[in-house]
């Protein structure tokens, strides 16, 4: 089935030296996709002469404009508008022109433009940045990851619906287990904002529901879903992809500082290749942001060809129409059990 991707060429630590290539790249593995470029025409054309590509699988749209990486969201709403090339790329998905639509620029602006172009599904008040999370036995969906730094407690528990239904989405489980970011895992401990989500939780997911988890489930993969804060989820993101680094520079470090560990590299350098693989960020590129009417993913602003089409090959998996379903079935059973209070 064709898939057909949005993407605002522009945006990003290096632009359309990145976007233009990691779309190719995609195409390159993936036949059934295609790609509608949104930014500078004469920019992206030159770039394309130097790729090998399918001319019937790709458009160009120019945009006159384009929201930096240090915009601040409301001057890319208020002063450059309509006539950018990421509000371009969002509003294709508006228009029916793109099932799913792709930056690795300003994460505030892209998701603040997301909000009023496509709007958050009735009964969700935010829209949240949920990732896939490594761990050890396979991925569990984390959000919110720094869309929104302060929640109420019902908000934490629509974070809640729109994690669980993509879970489901993602994973093909009937019923994905769902557990609150807290400090402690006995009932007392957190703020009330998170006792009280909790409480909510429970009844909202029964059997599925399995309290609150610490920092260090996140790794182990105790629950599909973890539901936090956006101040939080980015704090521990950032963390977590920092130690990733520490941990590939001490490897580095070790066996390449003598002539012992460079032999002991050469041993098990298969091993250590497959480390690397699954350390490696590009290979999980790519934040959706949930509750939209339409499917946004944000690609790392300073990620490179690889990690980009690895957004793009992320992106194609999603359907808008499944997690959709998913979440409108759990808020009409949420609306039901407040009814009944």
């Amino acid at each position: 089935m064709e898939k057909i991707i949005s993407i605002d060429a522009m945006g990003g630590d290096n632009g359309i030296d990145v976007t233009i290539e990691g779309a190719c790249l995609a195409m390159k593995r993936q036949k059934e996709l295609s790609v509608i470029f949104f930014g500078n025409e004469r920019l992206i054309i030159e770039k394309l002469k130097n790729i090998e590509y399918s001319k019937d699988k790709i458009e160009v749209i120019h945009c006159d404009k384009v929201v930096e990486m240090d915009t601040k969201p409301i001057d890319a709403i208020r002063r450059v508008g309509k006539e950018s090339s990421m509000w371009g790329c969002i509003n294709a998905i508006s228009e029916g022109k793109a099932d799913i639509a792709i930056s690795a620029g300003n994460t505030g602006a892209l998701m603040g433009l997301s909000t009023i172009i496509l709007r958050t599904i009735d009964g969700i008040e935010r829209a949240a940045i949920s990732s896939l999370w490594p761990n050890k036995t396979s991925h569990s969906v984390v959000l919110d990851l720094g869309a929104n730094v302060e929640v109420t407690s019902d908000q934490l528990v629509q974070f809640g619906i729109l994690g669980y239904s993509y879970a489901k989405s993602v994973f093909s489980k009937n019923d994905p287990t769902i557990g609150l970011l807290n400090i402690g895992h006995e009932e007392m401990k957190g703020t009330e904002i998170i006792q009280d989500a909790s409480l909510k939780m429970k009844e909202l997911f029964s059997r599925d529901y399995i309290g609150y988890v610490e920092g260090d489930n996140l790794s182990l993969g105790k629950s599909d879903v973890v539901v936090t804060d956006g101040f939080t989820g980015n704090i521990a993101l950032k963390t977590a992809e920092g130690t990733a680094r520490l941990i590939g520079h001490f490897i580095s470090d070790v066996f390449g500082g003598s002539t012992m560990g460079k032999l002991g590299y050469l041993i098990g350098k298969s091993a250590f290749r497959a480390l690397k693989d699954k350390m490696d960020p590009r290979e999980l590129n790519g934040g959706v942001f949930l509750g939209l009417n339409g499917l946004v993913v944000k690609s790392h602003g300073g990620t490179d060809i690889l990690g980009f089409s690895k957004a793009i090959e992320f992106s194609t998996k999603l359907s808008q129409n499944d997690i959709s379903s998913e979440i409108k079935k759990l808020i009409a059973k949420k609306k039901d059990y407040e009814s009944k209070d």
